[in-house]
């Protein structure tokens, strides 16, 4: 009899062994968030700072309902040191979100003497690019850092950040509060029943464009100065057709972006802020002289980067 207990009871201590070893089988872990290097930093003591940005002032105040976040960086300088800092403050695309920034290629972070630092704007956009208040616990001395925190070279960062411009855009630091760009919006000339425009063609979503189709338009005028790549400005004086003016002429309605072609195939979208300004011109004119076989221009008068005005254009197409 006692060997049939001692047998029931092997049995049970085997099947209890089993159980226990099905529920104490690990799951699977989580993966970690994407933005596990941006901590919300809490209880930090904001100071008063001033920034401008696109011309847009924004305050210490227009930030309070805007999160401080904490990212710990490491970053090599031109002599090959390597350093970790530590920077709280204020994600750049929140500061954007006050200043109602929303369409831009590049960015400059501007600091009060002078230097200038460029990113593009994935970086730019990247949650952990703070306009930091502190760096290792220290507060700044007269304006906030940039800091690009996804930017492993030193170089990236800057102290005492005063302005950020768009596109190539020049600063003013002696009238900072009178917009940071030296580059003013343009002020568009009515040239209507002044100039005459020799023959040009192009196409509005298929349909042949001419002197014809536009004749009871108002013509505009308009001198830009714009930046290159290599940071050379220069000015022109566009003549032409407010873009918004065409697409009405032709009839083309419920759009929501709009793509100019060029005559080598070479095609560009235009923003929002570009197809809904009055600043951007079908140019047929450009300081006098007409497009090459009839061709026109595009000219976003909003935009100081020359990568956005477009020539050579055969073709409008709205979608």
């Amino acid at each position: 009899m006692k060997k049939y207990v001692s047998l029931l009871l092997a049995l049970l201590l085997v099947f209890a062994l089993a159980a226990c070893g099905e529920t104490a089988e690990p799951e699977a872990s989580e993966a970690p968030d994407e933005g596990s290097a941006l901590k919300e930093a809490v209880g930090v003591t904001i100071p008063e700072f001033v920034i401008y940005v696109n011309g847009v002032k924004v305050t210490d105040a227009d930030m309070a309902d805007y999160p401080a976040y904490e990212v710990q960086t490491t970053t090599v300088n031109s002599s090959g040191t390597e350093s970790t800092d530590t920077f709280v403050g204020f994600s750049l695309k929140d500061v954007f979100e006050v200043a109602g920034v929303t369409e831009f290629k590049t960015v400059t972070a501007v600091a009060d003497d002078g230097y200038e630092v460029e990113v593009d704007k994935d970086m730019a956009m990247d949650p952990t690019t703070l306009i930091a208040i502190t760096k290792n616990g220290e507060q700044f001395k007269s304006s906030p850092w940039f800091a690009p925190c996804s930017s492993g070279t030193t170089g990236d960062y800057i102290k005492g950040m005063v302005a950020i411009a768009l596109d190539g855009a020049k600063v003013d630091l002696e009238n900072l509060d009178k917009g940071v760009s030296e580059n003013t919006l343009p002020e568009l000339a009515d040239k209507t029943d002044k100039v005459q425009f020799a023959d040009f063609s192009f196409m509005v979503n298929g349909v042949e464009i001419t002197n014809e189709t536009l004749k009871d338009l108002h013509i505009y005028k308009m001198e830009v100065t714009t930046v290159n790549k290599k940071g050379n400005e220069s000015t022109e004086t566009y003549t032409g057709y407010k873009l918004s003016d065409v697409l009405e002429a032709c009839g083309v309605k419920d759009f929501t972006k709009v793509v100019v072609v060029a005559s080598d195939g070479y095609e560009v979208e235009l923003s929002q802020d570009f197809i809904n300004s009055d600043l951007t011109l079908i140019a047929i004119e450009k300081d006098k002289a007409v497009g090459e076989g009839g061709t026109v221009w595009v000219a976003p008068g909003m935009s100081t980067s020359s990568s956005d005005y477009c020539k050579l254009v055969v073709e409008i197409v709205a979608k």
